[in-house]
């Protein structure tokens, strides 16, 4: 039987995080307006176009998740589906693989798909989609993983410094004065995701080191859901290897691992942005 793992392009993954046998994985994309030019978070995107557009664009720019069809598509084939969405609260990709669950089970009542609200996005969604892997190969049935994976969404948590304030001076979430000056004089707005899944911000760092420091500190504090980290980066891998040594030093047992993000990501972190799943 063969099993179809379904994310929207929310998870940073262009593939499977850990070799699963008899599952395959795609990535529903999400879509990002700025300006009159649209970017459809396919494998070809051109990060570097889009970022450098929404830097230079005065409009605030827009994004779209993917409509029930496109997702519809994805859960066609036989087997069950296991499907991971970013936040509920952030995005109404949830609510469209809903719909498009409720579409196909209209038409195939025994057909298993199962819809995750991950209350995250990026690198936590990866260490969700990894304990689906997991139990997969564990031989374990249906509803047992779904159970077991909603509670991991529960446990995981994220959080992610931005060293740029464009979105949020455009969106209106921080007054342009200030947000400019923040920018120029290097502080780092650094947030997480609370409970709901929505974020919130936690506090402001002046340059990359401090920045680090209050990461691994901030993530301490919380403390890990299990034994992996995971750190996405939005074209500053060098700051993503610092973050990795720092959090080594508190996690000696962890693994950690770093992944560019995608363009939904990218947008939302902006260049040089870091997101951390634990």
């Amino acid at each position: 039987m063969a099993w179809h793992i379904v994310a929207d392009t929310s998870c940073d993954l262009f593939d499977l995080p850990v070799e699963t046998p008899d599952t395959d994985f795609a990535a529903v994309p999400f879509s990002i307006r700025i300006g009159e030019t649209e970017y459809i978070d396919t494998p070809d995107i051109s990060v570097e176009k889009m970022l450098t557009a929404n830097e230079n664009s005065r409009e605030a720019g827009r994004t779209a998740c993917p409509g029930p069809q496109d997702w519809a598509e994805k859960f066609a084939p036989q087997g069950p589906v296991l499907a991971f969405t970013i936040s509920s609260s952030l995005s109404g990709s949830y609510n469209s693989a809903c719909t498009a669950q409720e579409m196909i089970v209209e038409d195939e009542p025994d057909k298993k798909i199962a819809v995750i609200d991950t209350r995250a996005t990026g690198p936590e969604t990866v260490l969700i989609i990894r304990k689906a892997c997991e139990l997969i190969k564990s031989g374990a049935a249906f509803d047992q993983i779904v159970k077991k994976l909603n509670e991991t969404a529960e446990k995981t948590h994220i959080i992610f410094a931005l060293a740029s304030y464009h979105n949020l001076i455009k969106n209106g979430r921080v007054n342009r004065l200030v947000g400019l000056l923040a920018g120029h004089l290097g502080f780092w707005g650094i947030g997480i995701g609370d409970e709901q899944g929505e974020i919130a911000m936690r506090g402001k760092a002046r340059g990359e080191k401090n920045m680090i420091r209050f990461m691994a500190e901030e993530i301490k504090k919380i403390g890990l859901a299990g034994k992996e980290i995971v750190i996405s980066h939005c074209q500053n891998e060098d700051a993503a290897g610092r973050l990795k040594e720092a959090l080594r030093a508190v996690f000696p047992q962890a693994i950690i691992d770093i992944l560019p993000t995608r363009g939904l990501d990218s947008f939302y972190a902006e260049r040089h942005g870091l997101i951390v799943g634990f």
